[in-house]
């Protein structure tokens, strides 16, 4: 028979010391996948950072090929402009601003005069548009454009000249970009050239091969995912969604227990499904132009919705009505989402498949979002600042919603865009998010060593009809 083993009292030193060191063994399994997080992040950082930026040497031709026409814009340095047409821009945007305004048909003329498209030795007419600034490089001059002509279909092969600063300074160059094409899956492109204009080469022919259903439909998924990653609101609208159902129990305050991992699971599926549904119906009844409403319209209603989810995120309703509230949300989101389909220009390619590709990569994007706040909600859940997290959050966003609220319905301009800029510039809100998750792990990590986790909610009683049955007719008079 072996001798019982001591058991050794609670506040004895050895315990105290394998207490702390199961702590930091938690810490260390939980920041290590965020360490690997953090090093893919520096990886795609860097990538990303190779994107090409203007210069302020060269000039610069986009064109968008659709299947109800062509447009495009030029950008010039107006450094260059100013050697060839005498003016003077300034250095500041709002200097070249006015400049560029006062000196519009110059420019636009100037313009028209070294710049052509074209099906062989046939010019086809264009028409330019307002002349802005864009402050890349010391600022350039943007001379939007649109071909007068009806197509058929998006050309596939046509003549493009450009000798703009080239005629005067044979040391300068252009590049011309394909920004817009379905053909080619290309979409929002302002960083692949297709060609370069300089001495000698004024004039080129560009044939365009098409590429195939698949990588136009992936192509266009990339433009859905933009539209969530980059849209404040949308990336606010889905934070809002999942606030509560990662800190708190349903009909339960931040102040009493943790839900389940089980529990959470399962209201998160439901959320998010019900949500789906609802933004998938407005997103494409908007896209396929079955509704149509303003950019201002969607805003206001967005703002609307992002104020009434972070009111609910303090309040949580009963299950019914929770899911209720938020699939009519749901349908002001798809509101936003189906606006952005149109603004992407998207809509003028034939067929529902861009709308399909669309579509697909907002869903991707959705998904990250909540993964990615998910993967900071669950660890705070545990942790005693859960309800601060909880109504500090709810009570920001409810601002913030009120504040784009005042600038929207009011067209007024109180700088809220300023403050939403951290949260969607790439790769900036990375770092934010990354920094987020490593805090959360830490604080869960450190609250685990010292043993002052929230301790979990007990799975509600499933109760037996026949059980229950029985018991009444006990108890019945």
């Amino acid at each position: 028979m072996l001798p019982p083993t001591p058991i050794e009292p609670i506040g004895s030193p050895d315990r105290l010391d394998n207490h702390h060191q199961r702590g930091r063994i938690s810490v260390t399994r939980y920041l290590r996948p965020l360490l690997a997080l953090l090093v893919a992040g520096c990886t795609i950082a860097a990538v990303g950072s190779n994107a090409q930026a203007h210069s302020g040497k060269q000039s610069y031709i986009y064109l968008g090929l659709f299947d109800d026409g062509v447009d495009g814009r030029v950008e010039i340095p107006t450094a260059d402009l100013e050697s060839v047409l005498g003016l003077e821009f300034g250095t500041s945007p709002d200097a070249a601003a006015a400049t560029a305004e006062e000196n519009a048909s110059l420019i636009r003329n100037y313009v028209g005069d070294h710049f052509g498209l074209g099906e062989g030795s046939t010019r086809w007419d264009l028409e330019f548009g307002d002349v802005g600034i864009l402050p890349e490089a010391g600022n350039y001059a943007v001379v939007p454009f649109e071909v007068v002509r009806d197509f058929d279909s998006a050309p596939r092969s046509f003549v493009v000249e450009f000798d703009a600063i080239i005629h005067a300074n044979d040391q300068k160059d252009a590049l011309l970009h394909i920004e817009n094409d379905w053909g080619t899956g290309t979409f929002a492109n302002e960083d692949d050239p297709i060609a370069n204009f300089s001495v000698g080469r004024t004039v080129q022919e560009i044939t365009l091969d098409d590429a195939s259903i698949v990588s136009s439909v992936l192509g266009a998924r990339g433009v859905g995912s933009d539209a969530v990653r980059t849209n404040i609101d949308q990336i606010l609208f889905v934070i809002a969604l999942i606030l509560p159902v990662g800190l708190v129990v349903r009909g339960s305050t931040a102040f009493g227990r943790a839900p389940s991992l089980t529990e959470t699971a399962r209201r998160l599926g439901a959320l998010l499904g019900v949500s789906i549904v609802a933004h998938s119906l407005t997103l494409w009844i908007v896209g396929l132009g079955i509704v149509e409403l303003t950019a201002r319209t969607t805003s206001i209603l967005m703002a609307a919705a992002l104020l009434v989810l972070a009111v609910f995120a303090m309040w949580p309703p009963t299950r019914p009505r929770e899911l209720t509230v938020v699939g009519i949300l749901g349908l002001v989101q798809g509101l936003g989402l189906g606006t952005a389909f149109l603004a992407s220009n998207l809509d003028r390619f034939d067929g529902i498949m861009p709308l399909v590709g669309f579509h697909l990569g907002v869903e991707i994007a959705i998904a990250i979002v909540a993964a990615l706040t998910m993967a900071v909600l669950l660890p705070l859940r545990r942790t005693v600042l859960a309800p601060a997290v909880l109504y500090g959050t709810a009570l920001v966003l409810c601002g913030y919603s009120i504040g784009w609220l005042i600038e929207r319905v009011g067209d007024t301009s109180i700088s809220m865009e300023e403050v939403a800029n951290p949260l969607r510039v790439w790769p900036r809100n990375f770092w934010i998010v990354v920094g987020v998750v490593v805090a959360a792990g830490a604080l869960y990590g450190w609250s685990a060593s010292r043993g002052r986790l929230r301790p979990i909610a007990e799975p509600p009683a499933v109760s037996d009809p026949e059980t229950t049955a029985r018991d009444e007719s006990l108890v019945s008079p």
